[in-house]
């Protein structure tokens, strides 16, 4: 009874640690969004002021207007471009690749899957590919174009959507695929009316992460485009990094206004990125 008693302690104890540890995070990521937010809505003055004004302050918004004059939208604009067909050639590439991986016995499949997975890093590491890249691209013409930030996109996060698609096709079981060729069904039948409708919450959870690696993404994109009708709303936000000083007011603004559509995503297809994140993880 001693022990037992002794294990329920430990839990509880574990449990408030877990607790403590997850309120630590949480903290640590919404308190500057928080500030932020805040920040956009002070005047000049109450910015400046110590100690920093919480409630004590009269709100204005006298730099949003100043970042909808400097074309904050437009660039908004951009991003969604860019963003959407990063997700719609970037999801479908990802499907057929991933379909691939699996249904298809070809020769040298195994290395081709393992220099996906080597890929991946590329999602969170593409700076150190921008010269290369830009070398490469300069070279046959493809930068400044409107499609050059969506193909870089693509081909940084690609990798990530093969993988999670295939982990989720791997738990489709292949009578399926099977049932529906003695039916007569093609191949491209069986992927676009029996794969794709089975793996919506894993090809949500691919979009998600094509739709940040394309929005939050700033070295690209600063180097790859210098048209003023091509930067996206993260070099629109670094506008407000002057040389002699940032501008608290409009740069907190700006970023408020360019963390709206990622908060709205998440806040209607969380579920579908967890669901599809693990689903295929377990098989029967």
């Amino acid at each position: 009874m001693a022990l037992l008693g002794n294990s329920g302690k430990h839990k509880n104890i574990l449990l408030i640690v877990e607790i403590l540890i997850l309120l630590f995070f949480i903290i640590l990521n919404i308190v500057p969004i928080f500030w932020g937010v805040l920040t956009s809505f002070k005047n000049p003055r109450d910015i400046a002021a110590f100690p920093p004004k919480i409630i004590n302050f009269t709100p204005v918004i006298d730099h949003y207007i100043t970042v909808i004059k400097g074309g904050i939208f437009k660039a908004m604009v951009v991003s969604i471009q860019n963003s959407a067909s990063t997700i719609l050639f970037g999801t479908l590439l990802a499907a057929v690749s991933a379909f691939g991986f699996d249904r298809y016995k070809f020769t040298g499949r195994k290395f081709l899957f393992f220099c996906v997975i080597l890929g991946i890093p590329l999602s969170v590491g593409s700076s150190a590919l921008l010269i290369p890249n830009y070398l490469y691209m300069i070279t046959i013409g493809l930068t400044n174009k409107i499609y050059t930030l969506p193909l870089l996109y693509i081909t940084y996060n690609l990798p990530m959507a093969i993988w999670i698609l295939k982990g989720n096709i791997e738990s489709i079981p292949i009578s399926i695929d099977e049932s529906a060729k003695i039916e007569g069904c093609s191949d491209m039948y069986i992927f676009f009316h029996l794969i794709l409708p089975l793996t919506k919450p894993a090809l949500a959870a691919s979009a998600l992460f094509l739709f940040i690696g394309s929005w939050n993404e700033f070295v690209t994109s600063s180097v790859m485009v210098d048209s003023p009708h091509l930067r996206p709303i993260q070099l629109s936000i670094y506008n407000y990094l002057g040389f002699f000083g940032r501008e608290w007011g409009p740069l907190t603004a700006a970023a408020t206004l360019a963390i709206i559509p990622i908060i709205i995503i998440f806040a209607f297809l969380s579920k579908l990125l967890i669901s599809g994140l693990t689903q295929g993880s377990v098989k029967e």
